[in-house]
């Protein structure tokens, strides 16, 4: 009597295990993101995508980022509404090359070059053992979701480069943003025609800002860059500037979001063009410096008071419509 309720207490332990695990995969789809909460996508599963960009092909959005577990460094997700997002699969790993086995590859960027029909991938790398590389890195695939061919890592006119960003100009050529310096400087470089090397040093944003994190868009013919302030895992004031030209002059740094940007570091400004409207969308991480896992996104509508000046607000949740181009 005894044994059979062992047994049976057995088999309810096991059933709930396997009704926890049913539900920790659940597909889910939602009509709205809560910031600063779990983000999954259509399997159930967490989304492993920081320090990521986004990047629209036809009818979906790619959001491509760090992903680092087991020996996955960048994923690839897609979505048609930017609520919910279908894993497609790992575009690097550390079998991908052999510079890559002991290799962190963080905030990856992809642009499409008409030219080379290629899709390009530049990033920020250094080695697990040491963090003083300080080198940008570049890889290329013909498709958005397949692997990426990696091709090399290096220091763009021998400097530093670590937090980094790529913006594509409407004429077709390409721009990389990176911290130098030990992230006292800003670095702007324009990309050969291929966007697979540096071309020029263009200028140097801000000397001795020590600002990482860049995040650019150009909206009714200015750019906005927003940058964070360089103290590890922790949140800060994140800044904004603006410019003319993409070349310069930028303007002085100016505060935007509260004290720590919402418990946030920004990754990416995404545009959005609907039928009715155009909006901009913050997107930021925020770190769990203690169990990386943790970490969160979150999505905030960018507002403007005229053409030259940019809010970020906080709100609790996120209600896109890609259609109209429309946030609420």
């Amino acid at each position: 009597m005894k044994i059979g309720r062992i047994i049976t207490l057995l088999l309810v332990i096991a059933l709930a295990a396997v009704t926890a695990e049913a539900q920790s995969t659940k597909p889910t789809k939602r009509s709205t993101i809560v910031n600063g909460e779990d983000l999954t996508d259509t399997q159930g599963k967490i989304i492993n995508a920081h320090g990521g960009g986004f990047l629209k092909v036809g009818n979906y959005f790619y959001w491509i980022g760090e992903n680092r577990h087991d020996d996955v460094l960048v994923s690839c997700y897609r979505s048609t509404n930017l609520l919910n997002w279908e894993f497609r699969g790992d575009l690097l790993t550390r079998q991908s090359n052999p510079e890559l086995v002991d290799a962190n590859i963080e905030r990856p960027k992809v642009i499409y070059n008409t030219k080379t029909k290629q899709f390009v991938m530049w990033m920020h790398y250094e080695k697990r053992s040491d963090y003083s590389l300080a080198r940008a890195a570049v890889a290329v695939s013909s498709d958005i979701e397949k692997p990426f061919t990696y091709q090399r890592s290096f220091r763009p006119f021998n400097n530093m480069s670590r937090d980094c960003t790529l913006f594509l100009e409407d004429d077709g050529s390409a721009y990389f943003f990176s911290s130098a310096r030990e992230n006292y400087d800003m670095m702007m470089y324009r990309l050969t025609d291929d966007f697979l090397d540096v071309k020029e040093q263009v200028t140097t944003l801000w000397p001795g800002g020590h600002r990482e994190a860049p995040a650019i868009v150009k909206r009714k013919g200015y750019y906005f860059m927003i940058t964070s302030g360089c103290t590890g895992w922790a949140p800060n004031q994140a800044k904004y500037a603006v410019a003319k030209s993409i070349r310069g002059p930028w303007s002085e740094l100016t505060n935007i979001g509260d004290a720590t940007t919402y418990h946030s570091q920004s990754t990416y400004i995404l545009p959005i063009n609907g039928k009715k409207e155009s909006f901009y969308l913050y997107v930021g991480d925020r770190w769990d410096g203690k169990h990386y896992f943790n970490s969160k996104y979150i999505f905030l509508p960018l507002t403007f008071k005229n053409d030259i000046t940019m809010e970020l607000p906080w709100k609790d949740t996120c209600n896109i419509n890609v259609i109209t181009g429309t946030v609420k």
